[in-house]
């Protein structure tokens, strides 16, 4: 059935239209990015290239890629890359708010409206798990959304908080570095995957939206410090919510924030957002005729860059624009644990496995029975309300070990193990994907990790000669077996 582009009339005057529709009814080309918290550019391409896959660079982004398959038998989210958080499905748009944010490690950054992850864990990995991330969302459903791409692409340095985001206008004023507001908007841009995308961007629906990415905006410029950077990005194509609300900040706050022209933010990748400002000046002619300053905004219709609609702008903070407050910091739930304590689960994990599962500046936190492991420089963070969640899941306690690691941290570290693991062959990951146990070494005791090709793809048990299978539920229904 053909699709109703009716709604895109209003952009006559903006772009060319036939071409916009053309765009729009394609298909959304595949695309990945590399996860430097777990693998290399150049490992993936190793790997891309054994499996006949054609990858062609994202212009904005060193670890993001369009591919093309020769083989597409399996789904791409059942790849063991994907599966074990090595790589991640993101659209290419997507991936430009980040690079425009450009998080440095060490530093305080916050995504306020962060959920299902995809920024964030591009953002954490820019920060090499070094500062401090603040990952926030306000709906029930969709932090457990932001928690699973969060643990399984293995970010250790985050926080993750369950508030609006006018919130952090007042109880975190200029505590952090830089702020990422990718905000709720009419969604007219990602009508390349969802066919019902346009039945929802009526005049009201518009001004409701422009309402609330005003107030968001807002409350990002406050909570970013001076001389810190704000990026706003939304997947429509509206000028009310896109240069129109930067427009609005921007006169709000004169000689308080400025936008910053985001080629200088990309450095030698700036080829490839040139065309993207072209597009937004004309855009800001075609509704202010009369010579005003042409801001420097990015904007990618479909058909610029051949994928989502979307839009950003980058702002730097020059003066204070609301007065600090001082608030108690709540206390996580979880209790830190002893530094002897720590030092002993260390030690014992290193024998085990031949590999050091903590950094120096990492710690664990417990409840229950449960492990958590974060940064020092999270826990020292004072955040003024109940922490969601903190860290990535470590592991439990257990009646013949000082701990059992999870599965999210046998990933991200167990790659490197040199004992206790077991390096499967092509019929032992095709038995343990489709959630059978396998043979292995008798020599083998206790908690095992399993290696396929390098790459650890979870733990297992070993005992006379068989490994029990202990690769999560989710990771079987979705697998190769």
């Amino acid at each position: 059935m053909q699709k109703d582009f009716s709604a895109f009339d209003r952009y006559k005057a903006m772009t060319d239209i036939g071409a916009l529709c053309a765009f729009s009814a394609k298909p959304l080309r595949k695309c990945i990015r590399v996860n430097t918290l777990k693998t290399t550019v150049e490992a993936v391409a190793r790997r891309a290239l054994d499996l006949g896959w054609k990858l062609d660079p994202v212009p904005w982004c060193s670890e993001g890629f369009f591919i093309d398959r020769e083989d597409r038998s399996v789904a791409l989210g059942k790849d063991l890359l994907h599966l074990t958080g090595a790589i991640y499905m993101q659209e290419a748009a997507s991936m430009l708010p980040p690079a425009l944010l450009d998080p440095r490690p060490g530093e305080t950054v916050l995504d306020m409206a962060a959920a299902p992850g995809s920024k964030s864990t591009q953002i954490a990995a820019m920060m090499q798990g070094r500062g401090v991330l603040v990952c926030n969302d306000m709906q029930e459903r969709r932090l457990w959304t932001l928690m699973t791409a969060l643990n399984r692409l293995g970010v250790i340095n985050v926080a993750v908080t369950k508030k609006i985001g006018q919130w952090f206008a007042k109880q975190m004023t200029e505590r952090f570095d830089r702020v990422l507001i990718d905000a709720p908007c009419t969604a007219q841009g990602t009508v390349r995957k969802d066919t019902d995308a346009l039945s929802y961007t009526s005049e009201h629906g518009i001004g409701k939206a422009t309402k609330l990415q005003r107030e968001l905006l807002e409350a990002a410029i406050h909570a970013t410090k001076i001389g810190g950077r704000i990026v706003y990005s939304t997947c429509t194509l509206t000028p009310e919510e896109n240069e129109g609300v930067v427009a609005d900040m921007l006169k709000k706050f004169e000689g308080q924030v400025e936008a910053v022209d985001p080629t200088a933010e990309l450095g030698e990748r700036a080829w490839g957002v040139g065309k993207a400002i072209e597009d937004s000046h004309r855009v800001q002619r075609t509704l202010h005729p009369t010579p005003n300053p042409l801001l420097p905004l990015l904007r990618l219709w479909p058909q610029t860059y051949d994928t989502e609609g979307f839009f950003c702008a980058v702002l730097r903070k020059l003066k204070r624009t609301r007065e600090p407050e001082r608030f108690d910091t709540v206390r996580f739930s979880q209790e830190m644990v002893m530094r002897n304590r720590t030092r002993e689960i260390r030690a014992f994990l290193q024998e085990r496995y031949g590999v050091d599962m903590l950094t120096n500046d990492e710690v664990l936190l417990q409840e229950n029975e449960r492990f958590w492991v974060t940064t020092e420089s999270v826990c020292d963070c004072a955040i003024p309300a109940p922490v969601y969640a903190v860290g990535l899941p470590f592991g439990k306690t257990v009646s013949e070990a000082p701990v059992c690691i999870d599965h999210d941290l046998a990933t991200l570290r167990g790659s490197r193990a040199s004992s206790n693991s077991i390096d499967l062959t092509p019929e032992q990951l095709r038995l343990l994907m489709g959630g059978q146990d396998c043979d292995c070494d008798p020599a083998l005791v206790s908690h095992v990790l399993l290696k396929y090709e390098g790459r650890c793809i979870g733990r297992g048990r070993a005992k006379e000669g068989r490994c029990k299978n202990h690769l999560p539920r989710w990771m079987v229904q979705m697998g190769i077996g």
